[in-house]
C-alpha cells in the first residue's frame, strides 16, 4: 500500500517540480520518505518470503540469512557501488544470464519427460514465463545501453513499454504454471488418501463364513 500511494505522490512531484522544489517537500531526495519508498518493495518482498518460509516450517536461520543476504545485496547495489556505466560488467552479466537461461531450458526438458500430462501443462506455462523474462533482460539491456552510447546522444529517453509488457506476461505465466502445479499436487494427494482409505476398508472387511454339513 505504501509503495502504491508513495509512487503516486512522488511521481506527481517529479512530473511537475524541479528537483530543488521537490527537495523542499516531504519527498526530499535522500530524505526518510524517499529512502523508505525506494526500499519498500525490497522490504515487503522479504517479509513475504520470510513469512512463507516460516509457514512451511523452514529453519529460521535459513529465512533470516536469506533476508540479510538479499537486503545486503540490494543495499550494496544502490548505496555503495559506483553508478558509472560499465559495458564490460553488463556484457559479462548478460552472458551469464543467457547461460543460466539455456541451462534452465535443459533442466526443464529433462524434467518434462518424467512428468504426467497435467504436470507437463503446468511446466509449459512456466517455460513460457521464462521466455518472456529472458526477452525482458534483452530489451532492458538495449534500452539502458542507448542512454550511454554516443551514437544516441541527444535523443529522447526511451519509453520501454515492451519491458513492462514482457515482465507482466512473464509473471502471469509463471503464476499460472505454479498454480496449476499446486492443483495437480493437491488432486494427486486427495486421490492417494482415498485409495489408502479404500485399501484399509478392504483389509478390515471380513466376509461371513458359510458353514455346510452338520455342526
Amino acid at each position: 500500500a505504501f509503495t502504491g500511494i508513495g509512487t503516486q505522490s512522488l511521481m506527481q512531484n517529479l512530473r511537475t517540480l524541479t528537483i530543488e522544489e521537490n527537495n523542499a517537500t516531504i519527498w526530499a531526495d535522500g530524505g526518510f520518505l524517499w529512502i523508505a519508498w525506494a526500499f519498500s518493495v525490497t522490504l515487503g518482498s522479504l517479509l513475504a518470503a520470510i513469512g512463507a518460509f516460516l509457514y512451511v516450517k523452514t529453519k529460521a536461520a535459513f529465512s533470516w540469512l536469506t533476508a540479510i543476504g538479499v537486503l545486503g545485496a540490494v543495499f550494496a547495489m544502490v548505496m555503495v557501488w559506483s553508478r558509472f556505466y560499465n559495458a564490460t560488467l553488463f556484457g559479462i552479466g548478460g552472458t551469464l544470464i543467457l547461460i543460466a537461461f539455456f541451462a534452465l531450458v535443459w533442466v526443464w526438458m529433462k524434467k518434462y519427460a518424467t512428468l504426467a500430462m497435467p504436470e507437463k501443462i503446468a511446466g509449459s506455462f512456466k517455460l513460457i514465463g521464462y521466455l518472456f523474462w529472458i526477452n525482458t533482460s534483452w530489451f532492458l539491456c538495449g534500452e539502458t545501453a542507448k542512454m550511454h552510447l554516443k551514437a544516441f546522444a541527444g535523443q529522447s529517453p526511451p519509453v520501454p513499454i515492451e519491458i513492462m509488457v514482457f515482465l507482466l506476461l512473464g509473471w502471469l505465466f509463471v503464476l499460472i504454471g505454479e498454480y496449476s502445479e499446486m492443483r495437480v499436487t493437491k488432486t494427486r494427494s486427495e486421490t492417494e488418501i482415498r485409495e489408502n482409505l479404500l485399501q484399509r476398508s478392504d483389509r478390515g472387511f471380513s466376509r461371513p463364513v458359510i458353514r455346510t454339513g452338520n455342526p
